[in-house]
């Protein structure tokens, strides 16, 4: 392993981990999830799995979805998002047995832990991109869409998230007889966290001056 891969890696790992603690943190909070963890919060709502387990399983769809998209352009090292994907699900389910409990049900408090929550997921997207490895199979997958439709990635991703909430929304009224994960948490995230990755990106590169393991324009 060269010796400028080992500390991309660690930041990769780190950046999963922060990530993790972002979403158990929404969870927490009990005031709805980012759009990319309202399916597989619902899904752990109405089934005996956990939203790790639930994580997995959706990810391991958007996979699939490049493969059937991408054809010949999916390449085989494009799985290597599967085991990001696999300890990325881990600390979902670590943090959120680590968190249970601990946020009272309190608006006054759970605002603010809604807040932060969305600005530790920005932080560990920024280590993400940082770290420059491989990207999440959501990502992927809206990238792949793009790259096959012709149309902007902003867009595309906007898209694939308000897509995902939708479904969400469905399965949580078809399944549970309510609407639960989906409140203005999610739209929170949906609107700040592009903007908070951006900030902590600029923190980044000037803390990371020398580390050269990605392009600064993902910012």
């Amino acid at each position: 392993m060269s010796s400028s891969l080992f500390p991309r890696i660690l930041l990769f790992t780190a950046g999963l981990y922060v990530m993790g603690v972002g979403v158990a943190l929404s969870v927490a909070a009990d005031l709805g999830t980012s759009p990319i963890s309202c399916l597989p919060y619902v899904l752990s709502a109405a089934t005996p799995f956990t939203m790790g387990m639930m994580t997995v399983v959706m990810n391991i769809i958007f996979v699939l979805l490049q493969i059937v998209i991408l054809k010949r352009g999916f390449k085989i090292w494009h799985l290597l998002q599967l085991p990001g994907l696999f300890l990325f699900s881990f600390f979902i389910d670590l943090n959120n047995s680590l968190l249970t409990g601990l946020v009272p049900d309190i608006y006054a408090v759970q605002f603010p832990v809604m807040l932060l929550s969305c600005a530790v997921l920005a932080a560990g997207i920024a280590l993400l991109l940082k770290a420059d490895l491989i990207m999440m199979p959501g990502d992927a997958l809206a990238r792949a869409i793009a790259q096959v439709s012709g149309k902007r990635f902003g867009i595309i991703k906007v898209s694939f998230d308000v897509t995902l909430v939708a479904v969400a929304a469905v399965v949580s009224l078809v399944s549970l007889q309510e609407i639960v994960g989906i409140r203005e948490g999610s739209l929170a995230a949906a609107v700040s966290v592009g903007f908070l990755v951006i900030l902590f990106g600029k923190l980044l590169n000037q803390s990371f001056s020398n580390f050269s393991a990605t392009n600064d324009n993902d910012f």
